[in-house]
């Protein structure tokens, strides 16, 4: 931790000012602060500092949100590695969003896992990243990009966001976004709501989610073996079934979906898109996003409409809904801004072509 990350930093439960006790500083000499405690002046709760990682996590969370967070911190402190095509994917999740649009911004990715995104948010020249995670994720993050010289990791919840706020005009954070996350919430519009309260007037949010549409196979075969088996198994049990599976899935997106791309047929397959985007990862890479989807013990499938109108029940401006391998969505928008007017470009939508049931 760096000990300027208290300029952003409250306390999650009364919002107080937050002080450091420092335990133990880098032996390195440099800026990190391994250990210690921060204290709330106001509510007097005490928050530890562990491997460098302030744990500003509430005094409860629902026992659902506690199975996702132990499902997810295992799957990140198994799958560490970050690989030099997860730029690219990066870049993909987020369009049209270019890397300049981080420079000189304060930035929150609010559910880092592993701090792949984070990373190169912090490299594209973010005044401050901060990484957040609910689960033990963070250790990870905190060694994949914590000790750059502008990013931040903590543990901290999406519903109870550990961040100042000024009266009335938002919190500290330029841009927010949150890729893969809120829909694995117990109430995902609830978490979204919460966490545009923190961006300042004028900033921005983007969220990508799971689609409802295109997604038959996950609905008819994934999803009844995630909730009725995979999401019940302990995760480090989880390989037994996500392993084998894995040979099959790599086999069929290398074997089929590649050599067909360009042809009459790859048409006819489905999630065409989305499966011929994973035929150049490898199998650990495969492995991983097979895991992934059997770990989580929730796991929300949203409609264009449904996902749209989390944008505009918040009041965003500038909103657009775009299609992702045609089945997902990236979601855009903005908060008003201060002036006399309050106001913001209204922007158009994305509709989606030719939805399949």
């Amino acid at each position: 931790m760096k000990t300027r990350l208290l300029e952003l930093l409250a306390c999650p439960s009364c919002g107080g000012e937050l002080r450091i006790t420092v335990s133990e500083a880098d032996p390195s000499g440099g800026t990190e602060i391994l250990s210690g405690r921060l204290d709330c002046v106001g509510c007097q709760a005490t928050f530890p500092i562990r491997g460098g990682v302030p744990r500003l996590l509430p005094p409860t969370i629902s026992g659902e949100q506690e199975k996702t967070a132990t499902a997810f911190g295992w799957q990140w402190q198994e799958f560490t590695e970050l690989y030099d095509e997860y730029e690219a994917q990066f870049l993909d999740w987020i369009h049209p969003i270019q890397p300049e649009f981080f420079r000189d911004r304060v930035v929150l990715d609010a559910g880092c896992g592993n701090g792949r995104h984070a990373y190169y948010s912090a490299r594209y020249g973010a005044r401050e990243l901060v990484a957040m995670d609910l689960s033990t994720a963070v250790e990870t993050a905190y060694e994949n990009m914590g000790r750059l010289p502008n990013a931040h990791v903590i543990q901290a919840d999406i519903y109870h966001p550990p961040f100042k706020r000024t009266d009335g005009n938002g919190g500290p954070f330029d841009f927010i976004y949150s890729i893969g996350v809120l829909h694995h919430l117990p109430e995902p519009e609830e978490g979204f709501d919460s966490l545009i309260r923190y961006l300042r007037p004028g900033g921005a949010m983007f969220a990508w989610v799971y689609g409802r549409e295109n997604n038959g196979i996950v609905h008819g075969f994934i999803n009844p073996l995630r909730t009725a088996l995979t999401s019940r198994m302990p995760p480090s049990w989880l390989p037994a079934v996500a392993w084998p599976m894995s040979v099959v899935f790599q086999g069929v997106v290398k074997g089929v979906y590649r050599p067909v791309h360009g042809t009459p047929v790859f048409k006819l397959l489905p999630l065409n898109d989305y499966l011929y985007s994973l035929s150049a990862f490898s199998f650990r890479r495969n492995y991983n996003i097979v895991f992934d989807h059997l770990v989580a013990p929730a796991a929300h499938y949203l409609s264009h409409d449904e996902f749209e109108g989390w944008f505009r029940r918040a009041e965003l401006g500038e909103v657009q809904i775009t299609w992702r391998n045609r089945n997902s969505w990236r979601g855009f928008g903005r908060t008003r801004s201060r002036g006399h007017d309050g106001g913001w470009s209204k922007g158009k939508t994305e509709k989606a072509p030719e939805l399949e049931a």
